[in-house]
């Protein structure tokens, strides 16, 4: 993604990481302290990452429009792609309707 992309939607939307626990745009962690919600903002030395609120191919999330990004801080963006990599896993074994 561009950079000017990045920092429109960064900027134009969002200045704290949109991780929500019991929502869609959850990484997984709790967040009890703050009542399920991220309190991480965009900053200089800690930059938000854009990412696609689906598990979509890296060159699909580029063309994505950016009502399906959303923005998430280093370590919830982290727990979110082990949880993706986690759910791909699971899911990449077809499991047989019969074997005989």
């Amino acid at each position: 993604m561009s950079s000017d992309r990045q920092t429109a939607l960064i900027l134009g939307v969002v200045v704290a990481c949109q991780c929500r626990a019991d929502s869609s745009t959850t990484c997984g962690r709790p967040h009890k302290p703050t009542g399920g919600t991220c309190p991480a903002i965009h900053t200089p030395h800690k930059p938000l990452h854009v990412i696609p609120r689906a598990d979509v191919p890296p060159e699909l999330a580029t063309t994505l429009p950016p009502e399906e990004l959303m923005v998430m801080c280093d370590a919830c963006h982290a727990a979110l792609l082990a949880m993706r990599r986690k759910t791909r896993r699971t899911r990449a074994v077809p499991v047989p309707e019969a074997l005989f």
